[in-house]
C-alpha cells in the first residue's frame, strides 16, 4: 500500500506539535487473532509484530512478520470500539526492600516497582487491546509495563465512547 492509498482512505498523518507534543504512534502489539467479519480481502497474519499511527481520519495499523510488511487502514468511521485491557497487577514486597521503601515514602508503585529485589515484589500480567470494526475483530496482547505509555496514545486519539479502558485490579 503506498501513501496515497493511505491518504486517500485516513486523510494525512498526524504531524508533532512541538509545544505540546503527544504520542502519535504506539509501541509494538503482536496479533493474536484476526477475524474478517464480511471475507474481505484486507487480512494480517497472526503472531505479526503490529503498530498504530495516527492519521487524520483514523489509524494506520502496520505489521510485520518474517521481514514482510503489510498496512491496513482503519477509518474512524468504521470503528465500533478500541478495548485497552490492563493486565492483573500483583504488589508483594519485601520487608524493607528498596520497593517497600519506596513505596512507604509515597512514590508510586510505576516508579517503585523498578527498585524490586526478587521477581515476585511486583508482577503485572500481558495487557490486551481487542479493536471491532465494521469489517475485522482483532485482538493484539503486549507487555503490561507499557500500559500507561500506550493509555496516553489511544486516549489522544479522541474517539471519545468508542474507547474503553478496563482495569484489572
Amino acid at each position: 500500500m503506498n501513501s496515497r492509498t493511505i491518504e486517500k482512505n485516513i486523510g494525512k498523518p498526524t504531524k508533532i506539535d512541538w509545544k505540546k507534543p503527544k504520542a502519535i504512534g504506539s509501541s509494538s502489539f503482536y496479533l493474536k487473532s484476526f477475524k474478517a467479519k464480511n471475507n474481505s480481502a484486507e487480512f494480517i497474519k497472526e503472531n505479526s509484530k503490529c503498530s498504530f499511527e495516527k492519521y487524520s481520519g483514523g489509524i494506520l495499523l502496520r505489521s510485520n512478520l518474517s521481514n514482510k510488511t503489510s498496512e491496513l487502514t482503519i477509518k474512524e468511521s468504521e470503528i465500533v470500539y478500541l478495548k485497552l485491557i490492563r493486565g492483573k497487577e500483583s504488589v508483594e514486597p519485601l520487608t524493607l526492600s528498596p520497593m517497600w521503601i519506596m513505596l512507604k515514602l509515597g512514590v508510586s508503585k510505576l516508579i517503585a516497582r523498578y527498585f524490586r529485589i526478587v521477581l515476585g515484589e511486583y508482577s503485572i500480567d500481558e495487557m490486551k487491546l481487542k479493536i471491532e470494526t465494521e469489517n475485522q475483530i482483532m485482538e493484539f496482547t503486549q507487555n503490561g509495563y507499557i500500559f500507561e505509555r500506550q493509555l496516553s496514545f489511544f486516549k489522544n486519539l479522541n474517539y471519545g465512547e468508542k474507547l474503553i479502558i478496563e482495569m484489572n485490579e
